[in-house]
């Protein structure tokens, strides 16, 4: 019995073109609109799709063949001395001094940072985290095969972590030696990545949530500032001097929820970073905090800064990611920041990819078990990054959310979602400013169906008709 209802439900995605069937068998099983919904479709380019969207790092799990399936093409990693310093790497607290490290980078005991990114303890770079299960490999290797992947990597820096680790770092730096002592780790770590090796990594956040005392941070704004302004002396020297011509970037404040701290920043220090990054984990729409971020620039005159979401999703514990309706509020998330204005997002990372240890807060369990909503972040990959012209779709129905892209290649994508819970969306949708007609591919996300291929279609004159089901998703490429 239930395997003949999902069949039939498989068949759900009526895709009737005026004119040219696509010959998908409709639905009986669920409660529908006598009148369709219509979706017009500008022919007219409203801006472009978020250009970055990836995922958190976590503990239990580090496999290249999941982020290449995901889609994704940037990784948020938490660096930083708790993770690649744990010791002083100086047998002399505060030396070598930065004057030295300029005069000779080779002061510095590359042996102690060869080893603990070869060899780290228990054989994990995720050692620091705490239980396992961790991932068993080196720094080497994520950061080799991100490279051979594509996949941009974001580094947070920071002196101290959640449960104030290691104890012997400065936190915040005062005197001369504990300035030396950061300026040095950031040297390092920039230069062990890219010059030392080669691993393309030119993208760092400045701590993360400093506004946070929890979070590892243990300064004020204002030594905050002073800590931002010397993370950004020293990897401006590594790339002036050792990488030139290579670009750079800085992300900060990354502070959570509308926090004053990202406003603050932008106008007292905007020379100590380039793209504004900030965390939210309002589940049902983090637009609100975007917006909010978007606000502060314009009134500060400083929108090139690109904005980016470096933490968002949900911080519950209780397998979070299982949930269908979760799943369309991340897609919807993911549609609004790729509207333009104030609601843009040029680039955002899930919270988190993985479990930490056999905590459920991962896209993909610690057996390697995908849940039900890495499909819904796939299916929105798919549609809407890299940086790709949008167009307007704008719907009869308040319940539905549309968003039309176009890749490179110049295929069409309409991706829809129906937050209604209970009533399938019957949609007419006009197309007919942007194409004539074409052959394609529907793919569904709901309680049946994890971003499966559904069925393929024909279709001329523009307009076409679809179902979308209750609490559910579909993206339809035209080619």
């Amino acid at each position: 019995m239930h395997s003949e209802f999902l069949k039939l439900r498989a068949g759900l995605l009526l895709l009737v073109v005026y004119g040219l069937l696509a010959g998908l068998l409709p639905t009986a099983t669920a409660a529908s609109e006598d009148v369709p919904s219509t979706i017009t479709v500008s022919g007219t380019q409203w801006g472009q799709s978020t250009c970055y969207i990836g995922a958190v790092e976590g503990s239990s799990r580090f496999t290249i063949a999941d982020l290449k399936d995901l889609g994704i093409n940037t990784f948020h990693m938490y660096g930083g001395m708790t993770r690649w310093e744990p010791q002083d790497d100086s047998p002399v607290y505060g030396s070598p001094s930065i004057n030295q490290i300029k005069a000779n980078p080779n002061v510095i005991n590359w042996a102690y940072w060869d080893n603990i990114m070869t060899n780290p303890p228990a054989g994990s770079d995720y050692w620091w985290t705490g239980n396992g299960p961790l991932w068993q490999g080196n720094a080497r290797t994520i950061f080799r095969e991100l490279k051979a992947a594509g996949i941009r990597p974001v580094v947070t820096l920071r002196n101290h972590n959640t449960v104030t680790n290691p104890a012997w770092a400065p936190n915040p730096p005062t005197t001369q030696a504990d300035w030396n002592v950061w300026w040095e780790h950031v040297f390092a770590t920039v230069y062990w990545l890219n010059v030392r090796n080669d691993y393309n990594v030119n993208d760092f956040e400045i701590h993360n949530e400093p506004n946070l005392p929890d979070h590892g941070w243990g300064g004020t704004f204002q030594q905050y500032i002073a800590f931002a302004r010397a993370t950004h002396d020293a990897i401006d020297y590594v790339y002036k001097t050792y990488l030139p011509g290579r670009t750079y970037h800085l992300f900060a404040p990354s502070a959570n929820t509308s926090s004053s701290w990202t406003a603050a920043l932008l106008q007292q220090a905007p020379d100590a970073f380039d793209n504004l990054s900030i965390h939210d984990y309002a589940q049902n729409n983090f637009i609100h905090v975007v917006e909010q971020a978007h606000q502060a620039q314009n009134q500060l005159g400083k929108t090139n800064y690109p904005l980016w979401v470096t933490e968002w999703g949900s911080y519950s514990i209780t397998d979070k990611y299982s949930s269908i309706s979760m799943g369309i509020k991340m897609i919807q998330n993911l549609i609004q920041g790729s509207q333009p204005g104030n609601d843009y997002v040029y680039g955002s990372q899930i919270f988190a990819l993985y479990d930490y240890a056999t905590r459920p807060l991962g896209l993909i369990a610690s057996d390697g078990t995908r849940r039900v909503d890495y499909y819904a972040l796939r299916m929105a990959i798919r549609a809407l990054q890299g940086c790709r012209p949008t167009f307007q779709s704008m719907t009869t129905n308040p319940n539905l959310l549309a968003l039309t892209t176009r890749d490179a290649q110049g295929h069409l994508y309409l991706l829809v979602t129906n937050q209604d819970t209970t009533q399938t969306a019957n949609v007419s949708a006009d197309l007919s400013a942007l194409t004539s007609g074409g052959n394609g591919t529907i793919w569904q996300f709901d309680y049946y169906h994890s971003d499966q291929q559904t069925s393929t279609f024909s279709f001329t004159g523009g307009h076409l008709a679809f179902s979308v089901p209750a609490n559910g998703a579909l993206l339809l490429k035209i080619a």
